[in-house]
């Protein structure tokens, strides 16, 4: 039996709200076993953009790589990916 199990986190469209930009930021989880799949979505944190800042709201009680959420969106930025 082959099984393989692969997690990761992506970035979400934005949506604003006045002068704040919010990315949602989800993890997916899938699980692969000989011909069949399950996916699954999870939203794991929001990422708040002000003009002076930037934030992440988590919305789990596990811990939020932070930096690795901030690397995320500086590589949708640098790589034009919009949704």
């Amino acid at each position: 039996m082959n099984f393989k199990n692969k997690n990761v986190k992506e970035i979400g469209k934005e949506f604003k709200i006045g002068e704040r930009t919010f990315y949602p930021v989800v993890e997916i989880s899938t699980i692969e076993m000989d011909s069949s799949f399950s996916e699954q979505i999870s939203p794991i944190a929001l990422l708040v953009i002000e003009p002076s800042i930037k934030y992440i709201l988590p919305l789990t009680e596990e811990k939020v790589n932070s930096e690795e959420i901030i690397d995320l969106y500086q590589n949708r930025i640098l790589s034009g990916n919009k949704f």
